[in-house]
């Protein structure tokens, strides 16, 4: 065990806690005073500035924010307050790379509510005002090997890829071709095409969302090509005719569809399906679909039921997930929908004066956390290559990586010293202030094979020195942030166990950090992976990652109070008790 007491923390994300609630000081106690009594005794609160909250207001789904910041001003504030009244560490955690969402709206309907975004293959994106300002700051991809005049360039074959061999009941009376202008709303083709099938041998190793296989290089693959085509259309989507759910025909979103043009010259695409998290019911009849927002990993099934009324399609991941529809859009887009590249001085002094916020608002101290919602694309390695960091790299190479070719490894290199620089001057002004910093070590997302869910979350093409970050003293406790797996497995992962050897060897505290989720809303599975954590001996605490999946947090009691899930934190406060953590 460790010489140091075992810490239970929490972490609030409270946009999430207000989407449907007006909170006000009394309930925001409620909450700190539950959080206490449960066992925690440190708090960490992810930090929103100004330009962050007007983006929350003017989304119009989450109806409590406007009344919650009328009622609280700024709520980290409110909440440091009151856990220091109750002598709790209270911790600020900023996001650099968060700026909005991605995942894109037509323009008319952020027009609507008076949203100016910016514009993306598939809409437009709702962001930071920060951004909006200054677009070209944004994570920028690589374009030089991006054919000329795609805009011009017709789509003269479709190929549809199987994840593997098994006989396909597609007939050319089965498909359908759908296309639109603007991605709101398609329109259903009476073309002539020729259809042929053949089998093809599978070029490389295919994984799902999750990291799950799908189908393995030199597997063999079988192919519908749809010929004889000559469509200019900027969105172009392939259904089939077929009312049942019964479909065989699946793979992932990016694996499924290719596109070629004239001399069968494969062209660089953005796929969609009926898949999304933000909005989830689709209809490519009536609205939009998803471009390049990281969900290419997620299974599709392209042989079923298509009707909106087929199914209520909240984004799953399993095989049998119903669809029926794969589309696609020439080109790439020239940035992701948010997130600012680290290359950039005034994205650095941005970034800054959030450090400088959290330490006015009387912080204990100040965690950072890389992953996002606002770099999320199918193809985070082509991104990075803003002028700062081309210039860099060709400093350092002698090679321009944006129109030559350029080694990977190096790029991320290059691009995560630029990120330590920021890390550096956070740290000095947090010591100066007599704060300490801490850092997330994404050990979901930084591994070698994580899966795309994973790397979807946080900037591509840039490695993050976790390794000297623990070495050099610029993180003087870390948050191991996991996602989706449990303590069993993590504590158990070769590339988890490398970080604690490391984080043994520099003497840095080090937190377990879990989503709720993982234990679901069973409160002694929860409270057995806090105990199977203290024992494991090689980690200093647990953070119960977030409140919101703490309670019911559309609506109050009939007394106005939180109504907690029942046995949750009560088993949680009973094991915390066992352990002797209060």
């Amino acid at each position: 065990m460790k010489d140091r007491p075992f810490l239970l923390s929490t972490l609030v994300d409270f946009p999430d806690d207000c989407q449907r609630i007006e909170w006000t000081e009394d309930l925001v106690a409620q909450l700190i005073d539950r959080l206490h009594w449960m066992g925690a005794r440190r708090v960490y609160w992810n930090y929103y500035h100004a330009g962050h909250w007007e983006w929350f207001f003017a989304y119009r789904p989450l109806g409590g924010v406007a009344k919650t910041i009328e009622n609280l001003g700024d709520p980290m504030r409110v909440g440091r307050r009151l856990a220091h009244e109750r002598g709790m560490e209270f911790f600020a955690v900023i996001k650099p790379y968060e700026n909005g969402v991605s995942h894109a709206h037509p323009k008319a309907v952020l027009e609507q509510d008076g949203i100016i975004g910016l514009p993306g293959i598939g809409g437009y994106y709702h962001v930071d005002p920060w951004v909006l300002a200054r677009p070209e700051l944004r994570v920028k991809a690589r374009q030089a090997d991006l054919p000329r005049g795609l805009e011009s360039t017709p789509v003269t074959r479709v190929q549809l890829r199987q994840k593997d061999s098994t006989p396909l009941r597609i007939r050319p009376e089965n498909l359908e071709i759908w296309t639109s202008e603007d991605n709101n709303g398609y329109s259903k083709r009476d073309l002539e095409f020729d259809l042929s099938e053949d089998v093809e041998t599978c070029p490389c190793d295919v994984v799902d969302i999750d990291g799950n296989p799908v189908s393995s290089q030199g597997d063999d693959v079988r192919v519908l090509n749809i010929t004889g085509l000559n469509l200019l259309d900027p969105f172009i989507a392939v259904t089939t005719n077929f009312e049942d759910n019964d479909g065989t025909f699946a793979n992932t979103a990016v694996e499924m569809v290719r596109a070629f043009g004239p001399d069968d010259q494969l062209l660089p695409i953005v796929v969609a399906s009926h898949k999304a998290i933000w909005r989830p019911d689709r209809d490519l009849r009536t609205g939009d679909l998803e471009y390049d927002t990281g969900l290419g990993g997620a299974m599709v099934r392209l042989d079923v039921s298509n009707s909106a009324s087929a199914f209520h399609n909240v984004l799953t991941h399993t095989a049998n997930a119903p669809d029926g529809v794969i589309a696609f859009a020439k080109g790439r887009n020239t940035y992701v929908s948010g997130s600012l590249c680290e290359g950039y001085p005034e994205v650095q002094a941005d970034w800054m004066e959030w450090v400088s916020d959290c330490i006015a608002a009387g912080v204990d101290g100040l965690d950072i956390r890389i992953s996002c919602h606002s770099s999320w694309t199918d193809s985070p390695e082509m991104y990075g290559f803003n002028p700062p960091v081309v210039a860099e790299y060709e400093r350092r190479y002698g090679v321009n990586p944006d129109v030559e070719p350029y080694d990977p490894v190096l790029l991320g290199d290059v691009r995560g010293d630029l990120y330590d620089g920021f890390l550096r001057a956070a740290k000095a002004r947090l010591a100066a202030a007599g704060l300490p910093m801490h850092h997330h070590i994404e050990i979901e997302s930084f591994r070698p094979d994580a899966s795309p869910s994973r790397t979807r979350s946080r900037p591509g093409n840039i490695t993050f020195h976790w390794r000297r970050w623990l070495r050099t003293g610029l993180t003087d406790e870390t948050t191991l942030f996991g996602r989706a797996w449990p303590p069993e497995r993590l504590l158990s992962d070769d590339f988890v166990q490398d970080v604690l050897d490391e984080v043994a060897a520099t003497s840095v505290p080090a937190h377990l950090s879990l989503p709720v989720k993982v234990s679901g809303t069973d409160g002694g599975r929860l409270a057995d992976q806090i105990e199977y954590t203290y024992r494991s001996g090689r980690l200093d605490g647990y953070t119960i990652y977030e409140t919101a999946a703490l309670y019911d947090r559309h609506k109050t009691g009939a007394d106005g109070r939180l109504h907690f899930l029942p046995g949750l934190t009560e088993a949680v406060r009973a094991r915390a008790e066992e352990l002797g953590l209060l």
